[in-house]
Order: C-alpha cells, then structure tokens, then sequence
C-alpha cells in the first residue's frame, strides 16, 4: 500500500524484465509502482492495466523526461535494452534520483566504473539486479555451502543451454547484435558469475571458446565455455548455449566434504557427503520472490538505510569476467583478473 513508508518508483522500460519488476511490486509494502515509462506506451500500458487490476493506479508514459522531473518520484527502475544503461542511468542520477540498474550493469567495466563514480559524486544509490543468487534453488546452494556442509569447496561446473527456439526472447531484433546485448555472456550468463562469486569470492583468471554453430542472424556466439580460477584456489567451469536442443540449467559445487548439485529446471538441491550422508533438500518454488527480496532491499536501502543484498560492485565484477572472458576468446589467452 503506497504512503509515506512506501518508495514510489518510475519505471523505465517495460518489456520482460520491465513487466516482471511491476508484477512482483504489487506485492511489496515497501515500495509501490507510480510510472511507467516505454517507448512503446502500449507496453506501458499493458504494466498500467497489470497494476490497475490490483488496485493499484500507475501513470503511462513514452517521455523519459517526464519522470526524471515528477517530484515524486524518489526512484527508478532501469529496465531497458543493455546498452542504453549507462545513459538511462546517468540520466536519473543527475534528476536527483536513486536507480535499481537490471542487469548486465553495462557492457564495459569503464562504463560500470562511470556509473558507481556518478552515483558516489552525487550521493545517491545504485543496486544492480543480479537476482539469480536470490532465486531459492541458488539461495538454497548458498547457504549450505555457507553452512559448511560440503567443507571448503572447491570446484564448480554450471551448465546453462537455453532450448534453441525461434520464438521468444530471443527472436528480439535487438538481441541480434553484440553492440546491443555485450554478446551471450552478458546478455545471461553475468548471473552465473555472480552467483559463483558469492560462493568462492573473487576470480584470479578467466579463460574462455566461443563459436556461433545455429544463429547466423546473431553477430556473436551463440555457444560458450568459461574456465575461472578463484583468488581462494577453486576452478569453476561454465557452459551457455542458446544453440542446444535439450536445455540444461544445472550445477555441482564439490567441496573437501561433499558435493552439491542442482537442476533449476526441476527445482531440485541435493548433496552427497564422502561419509556416506546424502539429502534431497527441500526447495520452494521461487514464484517471483527472489524479484520481490531485491526490490525489497533497494527500497529499504533508499528508505531506511539498510546495506543492500547486491550492490553496484557486484554488477561490477559479473561485467568483468564477461568482459575478461571475451579477452580471452579474442586473443586466446588467460586473463588475469585485477
């Protein structure tokens, strides 16, 4: 219910994730959806009629401008295309306005650097939607590795190959183009890193192989393989695809004691320990509350103050390994992470 505890947001851009944002607000008590904001107003309006059938009143909008100048907007949602982040957020930084950035944060470092020196110079907030360490099945492979029940872990093979489709996100126009999207590892695949280094802490060096096999309309790869180690000794190994025909988004973290593996498709956590232990873990379906917690905790972060659970630095760092991994990939060599 909006009012004076309630963070009354703009949102800019209201395509997938855009839409996904406005769906999970209805749920919050800590901040409400006042704007939204779209090139295409139809898109907006289909937010505003999302929203309306809650109970809930949201103005409709093609005109950046005209949120970043609503007083009482004290925060946006950037939502839109990749490479348009940095500019779409330089703008609401200096509207006076704290921004929740989707990911990838940008598509350079210098660019994420950019952004976390504009907002520090300004004094307002700037979290990243690096969501995927929230999602249950993924929190859930957190906190028993936090809990240290596969002892020290070590080692990390994640596989995450999209059903190759010729409908879907990934018909979009726009996504065609590595100008557009940074390429396959930042358009998805900046969550796996950050996810892994909420596990091992931060990587030492990156090397990585692309090719594109089945999408000739894309200017980059459409399959990748990503090997990291971490500062702390640990090896982690990645798999995308937007080319595979079975989709796959699973994963083993194996530690001194054990191993853990998980299947996001089945929403599924289990472990296996070298005495002999082994455990199905039960999992919640996630149903948007991964979404809920990040919006949750921006809002509280520009309301209360409270430290938020992903910051501009993790955005930082998922661009990175993106970025160094495509250093890789072009000169075919290991890249040593600063």
């Amino acid at each position: 219910m909006s009012g004076t505890t309630s963070l009354a947001l703009g949102l800019i851009g209201c395509g997938t994730m855009g839409g996904s944002h406005a769906t999970q607000l209805v749920s919050l008590a800590d901040a409400h959806l006042a704007v939204a904001c779209d090139l295409d107003l139809s898109k907006a309006e289909a937010v505003a009629a999302q929203a309306a059938a809650a109970g809930r009143a949201v103005r409709v909008t093609a005109d950046l401008a005209d949120v970043l100048a609503d007083p009482g907007i004290k925060a946006v949602i950037v939502a839109t295309p990749n490479f348009t982040h940095r500019e779409v957020v330089f703008q609401a930084l200096e509207a006076g306005k704290d921004v929740f950035c989707e990911k990838p944060m940008a598509l350079t470092v210098a660019d994420c650097d950019a952004m976390i020196g504009r907002s520090h110079d300004l004094g307002r907030k700037l979290m990243v939607g690096q969501v995927l360490r929230l999602i249950t099945v993924f929190a859930t492979v957190r906190r028993l590795v936090a809990d240290g029940v596969i002892g020290r872990p070590f080692a990390a093979r994640i596989v995450r190959c999209a059903r190759r489709s010729l409908e879907g996100p990934w018909a979009s126009t726009w996504r065609s183009k590595r100008a557009n999207t940074g390429g396959l590892l930042h358009e998805v695949n900046v969550h796996e890193f950050d996810f892994l280094r909420s596990i091992f802490g931060e990587v030492e060096s990156v090397s990585a192989m692309a090719a594109n096999f089945t999408r000739p309309e894309y200017d980059y790869e459409d399959h990748v393989i990503v090997t990291l180690r971490f500062r702390n000794g640990g090896l982690g190994v990645l798999e995308s695809s937007v080319a595979t025909v079975i989709g796959a988004t699973d994963g083993l973290i194996t530690g001194d004691r054990g191993s853990i593996a998980y299947d996001w498709a089945r929403n599924t956590v289990r472990y296996r320990l070298v005495d002999g232990t082994e455990e199905d873990v039960p999992v919640e379906r996630d149903q948007g509350r991964s979404v809920q917690g990040e919006l949750a905790s921006f809002a509280r972060w520009v309301l209360h103050g409270e430290a938020p659970v992903v910051t501009a630095e993790d955005g930082r760092r998922a661009v990175q390994l993106a970025e160094a991994a495509y250093a890789s990939i072009g000169t075919g060599r290991v890249i040593q992470i600063d």
